[in-house]
């Protein structure tokens, strides 16, 4: 019999990695650099956005009974996150350290929470629920894409 456990581990410690890259180059004024972590965050971030509310959430949604939770106050989280990393792109175009600095703090705090909300209650949860899909949600997972229907960014982005 295979494991319930992990199998829908997902990579959350790399965007708080490079939150404090941002917060590192925000101390020392580095703005090239600071604009380089913040690109790789919005990639990365974009990606296991997309692979949650296009493939984990909606698998999830569609077995779960009304009483158990809900993903739309993750998917609402992703909007405050991506709300305040689009906040910081503004803001480190206009090299302004303190704002720029705060943000970053914020967006620390943010994305942490919700990392860890998502691994304690979400992710168990949803890998018990869907442990008879796992195969196809694993597959699915792995050669996901990001689309025009996924989240709006507010500007372009390569995929």
């Amino acid at each position: 019999m295979r494991s319930t456990e992990h199998w829908l581990v997902h990579g959350h410690t790399q965007f708080e990695l490079l939150l404090r890259e941002c917060r590192a180059a925000a101390d020392i004024l580095d703005w090239w650099a600071l604009e380089q972590f913040v690109v790789k965050l919005i990639e990365g971030l974009r990606f296991h956005m997309a692979q949650e509310e296009e493939v984990l959430f909606p698998a999830y949604d569609a077995k779960c009974k009304p009483s158990h939770m809900s993903t739309l106050e993750l998917y609402n989280e992703h909007s405050v996150i991506v709300e305040n990393v689009r906040r910081l792109e503004k803001l480190i175009k206009s090299r302004s350290s303190e704002a720029v600095y705060d943000c970053i703090v914020t967006l620390e705090t943010l994305m942490t929470e919700h990392n860890e909300k998502e691994e304690r209650t979400f992710l168990p949860f949803a890998s018990r629920l869907l442990f008879e899909d796992r195969d196809e949600l694993v597959l699915k997972l792995k050669n996901f894409l990001v689309t025009n229907k996924s989240r709006n960014w507010g500007k372009e982005y390569s995929n």
